[in-house]
């Protein structure tokens, strides 16, 4: 039978009294937390969360009692304790409410004691509530502490943020400068034609056959520059917030086949297949208007950039919830370099795996987000396709209006597809 001294007798048998009744402190503890109604964020915890690591601050509380060192250090123990509150966004205040109730409940902890213990020598029971004090000091710095290091950090994150919101906005004005840029040349190109053709025309010694080309130049020029005209303006519109979201409950296979039916003209007069492929019915709620924008403007981009082959589209639903469809064309593909340059500016959304090719297929799996830019300069001079930056961009502007996410895969010398993913249920 072990045996104490005078001195030792008080601690064990108080230490041992505080043991047996960690569970009701830990559980009257949490009662008075929820009753405070400067704490409601604590309610929403598990009793995991909500202890956390009190129970070792008891357990060193027990080892100071009894005169030995603690294996764990109560500051280190208390930092962590406040990091944890951190994260489950309990402000400092509210920390040291929650402290608070714990200390004041342990001084009832140690009245108890003292009553049911009335043989207990004074100075014993003065000395635990020193102890309780001393490690309760410690409690509060760590935490105290450790919630300065975070807000520190925040503070240094946010000022992070807020330069990189400025460099953004200083990199998408000077875009939108390059996007003018390029479609003012675009422009200048097409009206340079149209005038040359105009002034030959007006030649009275040109042949019937030169005279017929000349007219057919100035009709597809005015065409091209009317409709990069109509591209800039809705682009405008789109920036501009002017464009309103408006729900329709409709069927998007039918949207789609009439899409696809009026076409066929063009598809016909390029020498190009063009299919429409998918459920007969496909009921959904968006906004009806910005869908047919979408599907048309890449339905006509690719029938005008696929020399011959096939252009498909597709479209079923991935489950109850959500659905998309698909332009794929057998066109020259985007050229090299590219691929990764619209996803890096137009910022679709790609799954990891690719559906053209495993290995030469490299999707980037990125959100939509609110840049904007085209490649320029050199880079579009490439394409050799004007305009089709500002139709991308718009597709991507109504894409984040509907919520969409806009997929890329190309392959050069293979084609391209365009992949739309959108709820079944637009939510207003």
């Amino acid at each position: 039978m072990v045996t104490h001294s005078p001195q030792q007798q008080p601690a064990h048998t108080l230490v041992a009294f505080l043991f047996s009744r960690r569970e009701t402190l830990l559980n009257k503890w949490r009662t008075a937390c929820e009753a405070d109604p400067e704490l409601p964020q604590l309610a929403s915890l598990s009793r995991q969360e909500f202890n956390n690591l009190i129970p070792l601050l008891l357990e060193i509380l027990e080892q100071q009692l009894l005169g030995k060192t603690p294996p764990d250090d109560a500051l280190l123990t208390a930092r962590l304790h406040g990091q944890h509150r951190w994260q489950k966004a309990l402000g400092l205040a509210a920390l040291i409410r929650e402290l608070n109730h714990l200390a004041t409940l342990l001084d009832q902890e140690l009245h108890l004691f003292g009553q049911l213990y009335p043989q207990t020598n004074p100075a014993a029971l003065l000395q635990a509530h020193t102890c309780i004090s001393s490690l309760f000091r410690q409690v509060v710095l760590g935490s105290i502490s450790k919630f300065d290091e975070l807000q520190r950090l925040e503070a240094s994150s946010r000022a992070a943020s807020l330069q990189q919101a400025l460099d953004r906005m200083n990199e998408l004005s000077r875009q939108r400068g390059e996007l003018l840029r390029t479609s003012s040349h675009d422009l200048r190109s097409g009206l340079g034609i149209i005038q040359g053709s105009a002034q030959m025309l007006s030649m009275e010694d040109v042949s019937p056959e030169a005279r017929s080309q000349f007219q057919q130049m100035l009709t597809r020029n005015l065409a091209n520059v009317q409709a990069m005209l109509g591209q800039l303006m809705d682009l405008a519109r789109l920036d501009a917030g002017l464009e309103p979201f408006r729900i329709d409950a409709f069927d998007a296979a039918q949207l789609l086949h009439e899409l696809v039916e009026g076409a066929q003209p063009l598809a016909a007069e390029q020498g190009i297949f063009l299919r429409a492929e998918g459920p007969a019915s496909l009921l959904v709620e968006t906004d009806r208007t910005k869908l047919y924008r979408i599907a048309q403007n890449l339905v006509i981009n690719a029938l005008k950039y696929t020399h011959s082959g096939i252009v498909s589209v597709s479209w079923s639903t991935e489950n109850d919830w959500r659905w998309g469809f698909s332009v794929q064309d057998s066109g020259p593909g985007l050229p090299a370099g590219l691929v990764g340059l619209f996803h890096e500016q137009l910022k679709p959304t790609v799954e990891m795996t690719s559906v053209l090719s495993a290995d030469e297929g490299a999707p980037t799996p990125v959100h939509p987000q609110d840049e904007s830019s085209i490649p320029s300069g050199p880079t579009l001079d490439v394409l050799s396709r004007p305009g089709e930056g500002v139709g991308l961009q718009i597709v991507k502007r109504l894409c984040e209006q509907i919520g969409a996410s806009l997929e890329v895969e190309s392959i050069q010398g293979r084609g391209t597809l365009f992949r739309i993913r959108l709820l079944v249920h637009q939510p207003s």
